[in-house]
């Protein structure tokens, strides 16, 4: 599993979009008056190639409600309590082999011997050890089109974004993972830390095509624990299409959510279809 938490990308102007698919739609619900949007993210981007095209930048200042996975995103703050174990030891679940193997990462890039590692990080909770990891090998010039989105509002003296979700309901979905589930996170990224930039520009050229099914079908083969793939993607799309029915009843909405959540047979475009809305795209 490749950068999760970070979907991105390279530069927009080599790829033809196909008609059939965009990052951003327009969704009509059968009784509402109003046209709602629907736009694929990439939570972190390469600085150099940042895209956030004109069509979306319009629909920002136009709609009556920007609505992201967690409303107010730059302004987000996690409680440190929720990073941290109320009892008991991640580390001591380790295997000889993985604690070595984590350890090692830490010396070269936290700079920490196993013994300082291991007291700085007994209570940690997986997910923080999971996010570190991801982190130090990403680029370190990186853009948020959430961060910007909500810039944007704050020029235009509107109301901030509102959220799908909340910090805590997501940390929530990660501790709910069975502990092998969380070790194999880890393990997983740290025996393909080497290739996490790698992964990152193949995924940015994956995104710059447009295509939400080819950006959820690359998403998938990441993903080799049915358990994740049910809690992270397809149970929080679910959710999601109750939300956006009653958000989008009386006012006209611009969604923005992970790109990967929009394709598959489970993915948000496919559920709305499903509870009646017309799904348009809209060529960027």
């Amino acid at each position: 599993m490749k950068c999760l938490v970070a979907l991105l990308f390279l530069s927009i102007y080599s790829y033809s979009q196909s008609t059939k698919s965009s990052l951003l739609w327009e969704i009509k619900g059968p009784q509402q008056t109003e046209s709602s949007y629907i736009f694929g993210t990439m939570h972190l981007m390469d600085e150099a190639h940042f895209y956030f095209p004109k069509k979306l930048e319009k629909l920002v200042s136009t709609v009556d409600v920007v609505c992201l996975e967690i409303g107010d995103v730059q302004h987000a703050l996690i409680n440190p309590a929720l990073l941290m174990l109320k009892e008991g030891s991640f580390l001591a679940k380790l295997s000889e082999t993985q604690i070595d193997s984590l350890c090692s990462w830490a010396k070269i890039q936290l700079l920490m011997e196993k013994d300082q590692f291991i007291a700085n990080f007994s209570k940690a909770k997986p997910f923080l050890i999971f996010q570190l990891i991801l982190q130090n090998e990403l680029p370190n010039s990186l853009q948020s089109q959430e961060i910007k989105m909500e810039e944007m509002l704050a020029t235009k003296k509107k109301k901030t974004t509102i959220g799908l979700e909340t910090i805590e309901s997501q940390l929530a979905l990660f501790d709910s993972l069975p502990v092998n589930s969380q070790i194999n996170l880890i393990m997983t990224e740290l025996a393909d830390v080497s290739n996490v930039l790698t992964n990152f520009n193949l995924t940015q050229e994956n995104y710059l095509m447009q295509d939400v099914d080819k950006i959820h079908e690359e998403l998938m083969k990441d993903i080799t624990d049915p358990y994740f793939n049910f809690k992270f993607i397809d149970e929080r799309n679910a959710n999601w299409i109750e939300k956006i029915k009653k958000l989008t009843a009386n006012q006209s909405i611009l969604f923005a959510v992970g790109a990967g959540h929009l394709g598959g047979e489970k993915g948000v475009l496919k559920l709305l279809e499903k509870e009646g809305f017309t799904i348009t795209p809209i060529q960027l």
